[in-house]
């Protein structure tokens, strides 16, 4: 009974305090001053890189013109210009900073919010004064500060007229970036007690520090385009980047864990920010599409090692070494100016740093000396793909990428795995170790051979891209790459993952349109030319494959009326002539092809092979072998490369029976095309030796001025493979004929062609077993040659076999149907 009652007791006493106040997950009461301040918001903000006197800076001024360019916009909630004074170097003077002080002092009341902003140099006055510290203006002396009243900010100054605004309800927030140098009258001691005496509590006013007591304040233009750490990272923070917990505002604590973390990853742990005050009151609300524009910028940016600035306290470090330890040094940084980085072996800045990292492990200039020179090891590098993510042309070299793989390596070693650019200097070396193989190697380049080569580049640039996925680069690379290897499915999932992070890219677009072509989306290509014709009207080879895909579609109005629109144009006349004489020849007007490919010669510069090659073409599908193989030597005599000359005049030779001499021309064909080159193939019944079954004219002559697309390379390896097997005794040659089709397998693209050639040979082999299998495989991909598969007479031996008409009929049953009936 007892038991009971207390049970009911407590429950009773929760339920009330339940009521009363809601605890968070650990039983605390939650605040209720969650209200960001309303009132108005004032600033005094001070950046001085360019001193009279003292040593000078890099980057305070613009990181205090960018902590007003926050305060002014959407994100910094657009406070009034007319509340805001800012102090760039030669204005930053006592007399201007007092006064600002002065009019805010007097202005600022309940509810209202203060900033004071200052980014340059903090020193001491006397070292005994360990309550005080100053912060140096523009006309500060180089030391003996004693008297110098107007060139300086006392920190105690400071603490006596803005503090007490916090005390009338005056939200007062110092933002100090004041730990550049130690090379000032107080040296590093004196650095140490000025981040001392702004750290120390004063009452209920906030400091947000750039750094611990004990630590320099680091800037570098490889940040923000030229900006402290410190100052970059608090801007991204109450942009909205610090907000944790996503309830659309950045209180104090997450602000501080933000900066905190980056700036102490980024610094190698050489520089620690802290924020003095109530760590739990929110501080700025957060912009939703202020944040999703950074958020896609911070995805898309590179992450780099800075060089960082040493000014001021290089000088005083080396004067602790002894002679052979300053020596070491200027060693080491005439290495590092000269790039002699790694190379040559007896005299480098690497080997420099590694013997004084031995000396001194604990001297400051170590950690200063290892991430210049990791940052150093990365300049080729970067010179490399800078002008790339410009969307500009990288005039680099594979020794020049071997060279930066090198030097990545070195980077990671020096660095460790436990680095925070680890992964990124993998990922970039890994690029760089494709890039010493392929760079700019081109579909005019590319052929069989290379086809190994640009595998083992795929493998490293597919690694490249898991470890480092915003790389447009390694996008870019890998989409070309994938096309090289007729991967372009992949190729395409590439290229778009390229546009999301580069939409305006052009060329990205144009290789988009071409895949698109290759993959028979025609729609997708259309959009993409017809927008990219708008941008570059004058840009032939967008007008070549416009054409070519408005053929495709069956869109020939569009495609003669732009051809028509190049003849008229003097620019591109010849090559509208050549077109208009290339679709002629495919709508199987032969006459006008002839006459179009004559005009064409007349305009060309030069002696033009494509023109004699189509011409003979021509004569050759009219049965005119003679004039065929006529025109074709005098292409060869002029160009004894020329590709399509040697597979034609294979092809009369295979026609002619013989073999030996077509095989080998064939694998001129093969060993002269380039990895992209392709051919139109009309009356296909003259090719591969084949003959067909003509009961049904009208799908013969269908079939016959059908015009299908090949790689002329493949085309080549399948008139090798019929012309091998048809010679006797050699359709049982298994190595020879696997050989073949391992070939014939690599041109993804033409996989359901594959699988039908393969039924073929299975057929002549009278393996019913493999054709069934192949002809299943051909026809899932897509194979649609009703005709072929039913006239092909290679196909005779499986023709009347229940198995194979039960294809036909599970593949094709209304054309099935229609012939029962």
């Amino acid at each position: 009974m007892v038991i009971r009652g207390i049970g009911i007791l407590i429950i009773s006493f929760l339920s009330f305090f339940h009521a009363a106040a809601q605890p968070d997950e650990r039983g605390f009461i939650k605040r209720k001053d969650s209200v960001i301040q309303k009132g108005n918001t004032y600033a005094i903000i001070i950046g001085i890189s360019q001193y009279k006197v003292v040593p000078q800076l890099q980057f305070a001024h613009k990181d205090a013109q960018a902590f007003e360019d926050f305060l002014l916009s959407e994100a910094g909630g657009k406070v009034a210009r007319a509340n805001i004074e800012t102090f760039i170097n030669e204005n930053a003077t006592k007399n201007n900073v007092a006064d600002a002080i002065s009019v805010i002092a007097r202005k600022a009341k309940l509810g209202d919010r203060v900033y004071f902003f200052f980014a340059g140099h903090g020193d001491m006055e006397d070292l005994t004064q360990v309550e005080n510290g100053l912060l140096l203006l523009y006309n500060s002396p180089d030391g003996n500060y004693f008297g110098m009243k107007d060139d300086v900010l006392e920190i105690l100054d400071l603490k006596r007229y803005l503090s007490p605004l916090s005390e009338r309800g005056v939200e007062m927030i110092f933002i100090v970036d004041a730990c550049h140098s130690g090379n000032l009258n107080g040296g590093i001691k004196g650095l140490e007690k000025t981040a001392s005496a702004l750290a120390a509590s004063w009452g209920k006013e906030y400091k947000i520090l750039s750094c611990q007591p004990n630590q320099f304040s680091l800037e570098s233009s490889e940040w923000g385009g030229g900006r402290g750490l410190f100052s970059l990272h608090l801007e991204e923070g109450m942009k909205g980047l610090a907000d944790r917990n996503n309830d659309g505002r950045v209180s104090f604590s997450e602000l501080e864990r933000y900066i905190r973390d980056n700036v102490e990853t980024y610094s190698e742990e050489k520089q620690i920010p802290m924020i003095v005050g109530d760590l739990g009151k929110p501080f700025v609300n957060v912009n939703p599409s202020v944040l999703a524009v950074l958020k896609i910028q911070k995805a898309k940016d590179r992450p780099a090692l800075a060089k960082v600035n040493t000014k001021g306290t290089e000088e005083r470090y080396i004067d602790s070494l002894e002679p052979d330890g300053q020596q070491l040094y200027i060693s080491y940084k005439k290495n590092l100016s000269a790039q002699k980085l790694i190379l040559p072996a007896d005299t480098n800045a690497l080997k420099d740093y590694r013997i004084f990292e031995k000396r001194y492990t604990d001297n400051p200039l170590t950690p200063i000396m290892r991430r210049n020179l990791a940052a150093a090891l990365n300049q080729r590098f970067d010179s490399i793909v800078a002008p790339l993510l410009r969307g500009e042309i990288s005039y680099s070299s594979q020794n020049e990428c071997y060279y930066a793989s090198l030097e990545l390596d070195s980077c990671m070693n020096l660095l460790g795995e436990q680095h925070y650019m680890y992964r990124n200097l993998k990922a970039r070396k890994l690029y760089m170790d494709a890039m010493s193989y392929i760079w700019a190697l081109n579909e005019d380049q590319y052929n069989y051979g290379w086809r190994p080569i640009v595998l083992r580049a795929i493998s490293q640039l597919e690694q490249s891209a898991e470890l480092e996925p915003n790389a447009a680069y390694t996008l870019s690379a890998l989409g070309i790459s994938y096309s090289f290897v007729y991967e372009f499915d992949k190729a395409n999932k590439a290229f778009q993952k390229y546009l999301d992070l580069r939409p305006n890219d052009s060329y990205a677009r144009y290789s988009m349109a071409i895949i698109y072509n290759k993959l028979k989306q025609y729609e997708k290509a259309i959009d993409l030319l017809e927008a990219l014709q708008k941008e570059f009207p004058e840009e032939i080879n967008i007008k070549l494959q416009l054409a070519d895909v408005y053929w495709k579609k069956n869109e020939t109005a569009g495609s003669y009326a732009l051809i028509e629109s190049m003849i008229n144009n003097e620019k591109s006349k010849m090559q509208g002539l050549f077109l208009k004489g290339f679709y002629y020849s495919r709508a199987n007007k032969l006459d006008s092809a002839v006459a179009f490919y004559e005009k064409t010669k007349e305009y060309y510069n030069g002696y033009c092979s494509i023109c004699d090659n189509n011409i003979g073409h021509i004569y050759f599908v009219n049965n005119k072998t003679d004039s065929a193989r006529k025109y074709f030597l005098q292409v060869l005599t002029k160009d004894s490369t020329y590709p399509f000359a040697h597979f034609n005049l294979g092809v009369i030779d295979e026609k002619e029976g013989k073999p030996e001499s077509a095989i080998l021309k064939f694998y001129s064909a093969i060993s002269y095309a380039s990895g992209s080159t392709e051919a139109f193939i009309t009356n296909q019944q003259l090719y591969f030796g084949k003959s067909y079954l003509e009961s049904d004219a009208a799908s013969f002559n269908e079939f016959s001025n059908k015009t299908t697309v090949y790689n002329l390379q493949y085309l080549s390896f399948v008139s090798i493979m019929y012309t091998y097997i048809r010679v006797p005794g050699l359709i049982d040659s298994t190595h020879n004929i696997s050989y073949l089709f391992e070939q014939l397998f690599t041109y993804k693209q033409h996989d359901m062609f594959t699988w039908f050639h393969h039924a073929c040979f299975k057929a002549l082999k009278k393996d019913k077993a493999g054709v069934l299998e192949s002809l299943e495989k051909s026809l899932q991909l897509g194979f649609g040659g009703y005709f072929q598969l039913t006239s092909d007479r290679d196909l005779d031996f499986i023709r009347d076999t229940p198995e194979f008409k039960a294809l036909l009929e599970k593949y094709f049953p209304d054309r099935v149907k229609r012939k029962k009936g």
